[in-house]
């Protein structure tokens, strides 16, 4: 974990970073005895740390890039708990070096630099791209503190490479920022996986943009719910979702192969989007860091990235569906080769989340009483689909057994 803190003032901004010493490896910094750091020769190494960590990690001030200077450089004790606070890590950089016959291993300290930029106004947007021991992806993390003129301080935990991020963003950029999460989230595995199984066998696409649309509803009133907290304590929630996808996936898998009715999806997916949504709150506790001073703004374009990537993920899938069940497998061999990876990827995810839920729900189900309401509530919706026209969805490929082709699914 690196630690950092940045704060513009008039004229310049400072950055303060402290680096495990383990990272500085390859620098060779000098040593003595049996592995303790001369520190009285190490100046020279220290300073091209400095100018390491300012080439990895980059600062920009209304997107242009910033060039640093290295001011103060410190080797530091693994005990020193100076970067608690901003003021406490500057007193400490301007302040005494450690004696030069301290004994400290060479991998069992901090390297503490600050770097100072030269800035037009301490009030622009700044924003920070790291590319520190890309190597290690994301076991490596860097917590940062931004002190703005403002005066309202933002926390960030950001991976070692990272692209462009706003450090106090504008409201378009915090916009824009959870549209994108939320289109990459919606491409998630087990939701392609369940899509992918639940529009198999049907071929009219308004219809399967109908059901889409009715699970995405529901998932975006539950995230709505949970990203304000109301099922914070619900540990059991992630393990519940994994065995209830895997549940459909089965069930869907079978169906596509048996008896195939859209009808009947629409009510799956009623039940999955409501208890999704909960999962996906989880998910955006990870971005909320991003949101800056605009919460329900990013909360409503995490939303509408979830949803619209969902339509993507639909449109894709129904083209490439068609393409393999007419060119590659046909439509009855597709069909079962189709359902058969599926069901079994979809076993697994049950067994597994199963597991899981049984050692979560030992600790108890709080919260329950929030998402049983949303459930009744998707079996609400759900049952709504018995009033859809019975050629909802056109014939199924293949049709069930027993009908012949060009008949509709019968309920």
């Amino acid at each position: 974990m690196l630690e950092a803190f940045v704060k513009p003032e008039e004229g310049h901004l400072q950055l303060l970073v402290r680096v495990p010493l383990v990272l500085l490896e390859g620098l060779a910094l000098p040593k003595r005895g049996p592995g303790y750091l001369d520190l009285a020769r190490i100046d020279d190494r220290l300073r091209e740390a400095a100018n390491a960590v300012g080439r990895q990690i980059e600062l920009f001030e209304d997107g242009t890039r910033l060039s640093p200077t290295p001011k103060e450089v410190r080797i530091s004790l693994l005990s020193d708990q100076s970067f608690r606070s901003y003021a406490d890590a500057l007193a400490h950089l301007q302040g005494a070096r450690l004696p030069v016959t301290t004994d400290l291993f060479w991998n069992q300290g901090f390297f503490d630099t600050r770097l100072e930029y030269p800035i037009q106004s301490a009030r622009a947007n700044f924003s920070i791209r790291t590319n520190v021991a890309p190597e290690l992806g994301r076991r490596l993390k860097l917590q940062l503190q931004f002190l703005p003129a403002s005066g309202v301080v933002r926390t960030y935990e950001l991976e070692g490479r990272s692209g462009a991020v706003p450090l106090d963003p504008r409201w378009h950029e915090a916009a824009w920022i959870f549209i994108k999460s939320g289109v990459v989230d919606s491409f998630a595995v087990d939701r392609l996986a369940f899509l992918v199984c639940l529009i198999a066998p049907f071929r009219r696409f308004r219809s399967l943009l109908a059901v889409v649309m009715v699970l995405a509803s529901l998932q975006a009133a539950t995230l709505t719910v949970g990203a304000w907290g109301a099922v914070s304590d619900a540990h059991w929630l992630p393990p519940l979702l994994d065995t209830c996808f895997g549940i459909a996936i089965v069930l869907l898998a079978i169906e596509n192969v048996v008896a195939p009715s859209l009808r009947r999806r629409w009510f799956v997916s009623a039940l999955i989007g409501a208890l999704s949504g909960f999962g996906l709150a989880h998910v955006l506790e990870d971005h909320w860091q991003f949101a800056g001073a605009h919460p329900v703004l990013s909360l409503v374009s995490f939303n509408l990235g979830i949803a619209l990537g969902e339509v993507i993920a639909l449109a894709l899938a129904f083209v490439v569906l068609g393409v393999l069940f007419k060119h590659v497998l046909g439509t009855c061999a597709g069909m079962i080769v189709l359902s058969l990876i599926l069901g079994n990827v979809g076993w697994h995810w049950m067994t597994e989340g199963a597991h899981r839920l049984e050692h979560a729900i030992s600790a108890g189900f709080p919260n329950a009483s929030t998402v049983a309401w949303w459930v009744a509530l998707a079996v609400v919706v759900g049952a709504a689909a018995r009033f859809l026209p019975s050629q909802f969805g056109g014939p199924p490929i293949p049709p069930p057994l027993g009908e012949p082709l060009g008949r509709g699914n019968r309920e």
